[in-house]
Formats: C-alpha cells, sequence, structure tokens
C-alpha cells in the first residue's frame, strides 16, 4: 500500500508539473484572482482558463492528500502515530493562516504579518517532526509534505502579487524538490535488488546540472526571454551576441548550459555502460537520450514560437530528465575504494 502510493505520489507530481506548464504557457495563472478559492467558490464555474488554472489546483489537491496519506502510513509503521497527529496540527496551522492570509491580502492587498508568523512557527514543527521520525522512510514522506504545502503557498503568492517571476522559478523549484522526494522514496519502498555500485560525485553533480537548467529555463519562460533569439544555431547572427540586453544573455546561458547537461549525462553514461545492473544501464543510457529529446524541443518551441505543444513537452522531459538522475543516485552506491596489495614479506624496501 505504502509503495504504491509513493509511486502514485511521484506519477501525480509529474501530472502537476505539465499542469502548471498548461497554466503559463496558456496565461491562465490570473484567471481566478483570488486565492485559496476561485471566485470566491471551491469550485467555480470550470469553463476556458478558469477550467485550466483550477484543474491544476484540484490535481494539486490529490498531490496533496496522497502524500498526506504516505506520511500517517509511514510513521503508522513506525509506531509513531504521536508524531503523525503532531505533524497534522503543524499542516492546520500552516493551511490555516495561509488561507486567513489570502483571504485578507485579496480583500485589502495586505498580508498580515500575524499569519507569516505563524507559518513559520508552523514549519519550525516540521523541522522538530522530521528530526524526531525514527525512520528514513517517514522522515522522507514528512519533508515531501512540507515540501508540496510551501508549494501551494508559492503557488497562492503567483496569484496575490500578480504572477512576479521570482515566485515563479521558486515554485517550479519546489515541485521539482518533491518530485526527487517522493521518486527517491518509492524507489526505496521498492523491491530493488543491491544498490550497484557507481561514481557518485559525477551523479550528483549531474543531477544538481539538470536542476539548474530547469531553474535557468523557468527565468527564461518567466522573464519572456523565450524568443529574443529566434534564428537558429546563432543568436542575431553571432554565437553569442554582444552589446545586447541581458535577456538575450539569460536565452544563451539556457542553450549553452544544455550542452553542459548534455555532455555530464553522455559522461556519466559511459561510466556505468558495464554495470551489473540492467536497471542502472537503462537509466544511465535514458539520460543523454532525454537530454536530446529536450534539445530537440527547445529548438521546436523556437521554430514554432512558443507552440504549446513542444513547449509543454519540453517541461515534461525536463521533469523527467531530473527523475532520470534522481533514481540513477537512488539505486547506486558509492564505488569501493581499492585498497592496493600488500607487498610480500622479504621484498626490497
Amino acid at each position: 500500500m505504502i509503495r504504491r502510493l509513493a509511486a502514485a505520489a511521484a506519477a501525480l507530481s509529474v501530472v502537476l508539473i505539465v499542469a502548471g506548464g498548461v497554466v503559463t504557457n496558456t496565461d491562465s495563472g490570473l484567471a481566478c484572482p483570488d486565492w485559496p478559492t476561485c471566485f470566491g467558490s471551491a469550485m467555480p464555474r470550470m469553463a476556458g482558463n478558469v477550467a485550466v488554472e483550477h484543474t491544476h489546483r484540484l490535481i494539486a489537491t490529490a498531490v496533496g492528500l496522497c502524500t498526506i496519506a504516505l506520511v500517517v502510513l509511514t510513521l503508522r509503521r513506525a509506531r509513531q502515530g504521536a508524531l503523525a497527529a503532531a505533524l497534522a496540527g503543524f499542516s492546520l496551522l500552516i493551511l490555516g493562516a495561509s488561507f486567513w492570509a489570502g483571504r485578507v491580502k485579496h480583500v485589502s492587498d495586505q498580508l498580515p504579518l500575524t499569519a507569516v508568523a505563524l507559518v513559520a512557527l508552523g514549519y519550525a514543527g516540521f523541522a522538530w517532526a522530521i528530526s524526531r521520525a525514527k525512520e528514513t522512510d517517514g522522515k522522507l514522506a514528512a519533508a515531501a509534505l512540507g515540501v508540496v504545502m510551501f508549494q501551494g503557498l508559492l503557488g497562492g503568492l503567483t496569484v496575490l502579487y500578480r504572477l512576479p517571476t521570482l515566485v515563479l522559478v521558486m515554485h517550479l523549484g519546489t515541485s521539482m524538490i518533491f518530485l526527487c522526494l517522493a521518486l527517491l522514496l518509492a524507489v526505496r519502498l521498492a523491491d530493488v535488488s543491491a544498490r550497484a555500485p557507481a561514481p557518485r560525485g559525477l551523479l550528483w553533480v549531474t543531477a544538481a546540472a539538470v536542476y539548474v537548467q530547469i531553474l535557468l529555463g523557468a527565468t527564461v519562460r518567466h522573464t519572456g526571454a523565450g524568443l529574443v533569439c529566434v534564428d537558429l544555431p546563432y543568436c542575431r547572427g553571432a554565437l553569442w551576441p554582444a552589446g545586447v540586453h541581458p535577456m538575450v544573455h539569460l536565452h544563451m546561458a539556457h542553450r549553452a548550459f544544455a550542452f553542459v547537461v548534455l555532455g555530464l549525462a553522455i559522461w556519466s553514461s559511459m561510466r556505468l555502460w558495464r554495470s551489473e545492473s540492467r536497471l542502472v544501464r537503462a537509466l544511465a543510457w535514458a539520460g543523454p537520450a532525454l537530454v536530446a529529446v529536450q534539445i530537440a524541443l527547445g529548438v521546436l518551441t523556437i521554430v514554432t514560437f512558443k507552440d504549446l505543444v513542444p513547449l509543454t513537452a519540453h517541461l515534461l522531459v525536463a521533469a523527467l530528465l531530473l527523475a532520470d538522475s534522481v533514481a540513477l543516485l537512488a539505486v547506486t552506491r558509492r564505488s569501493p575504494v581499492v585498497q592496493p596489495a600488500p607487498a610480500p614479506l622479504g621484498a626490497a624496501a
């Protein structure tokens, strides 16, 4: 049951990320002017952009409920029901204060500092609860719940403050962190054979590079820099134009870093292609393939002037690439250090 829930949470998080991309790509982010309700209702008339935005909210609610169930089951398995009850209290404190703040901000355009303090207090309680969990699975589930609620709060701030770029980028970054936590928990709970040795340092660097590239892409998208260069493979007739607006440099940085990620993915796959684990080999070779698809989708996004399908698929493949990198970390272990053989007795110094 817990294993299926963890897998469902990971799968739903990918659906949520794609739904968020559709919200952005269809300019539906402000279709509901208030939060957490939509036009003052928990279930508004689902039509047009309102349907797109509110569907995104409903999927987020499903992810949250799935994560709550994970927390309850993992802590109950560890015989820590009291800790699960404490987390429920902290969650209610965070959500109650957030919903109250959202309502006050929408009506008076003022964010109550008391609500901010209560949210901070709730997250301090979460940190305490995570430290008290006996099992790693319980810690991961509790952390995932804290992250998904924070993701929801950032989603509310995007509406209340009219789509600020920093909050939008943080919103996507947080959703990717939740995906990593849910996937890690799902892999830990699955019947995976003994972890294969691997160059963990290289895998960590690759995963970090993928995450940075995702944040770069989000910044490009939310600053409107996606079409500042429409000629390929050049930009305004140069490999990297000089004396241009900073958004052009941002766009080119995203392009250039894609090849850094490609190089790291190829290097990782070459280091793992002789692994004894068939799963590790499959994940290792999936990385470069996903990066190649991602680059092609980036080109299509520009060529089609940000058509909905390639633009949304670009985000989907980014999530799958990060999931692939995290899964590799989850199913491998550090390569053993080979100790030099001792010199035979009587050997010359």
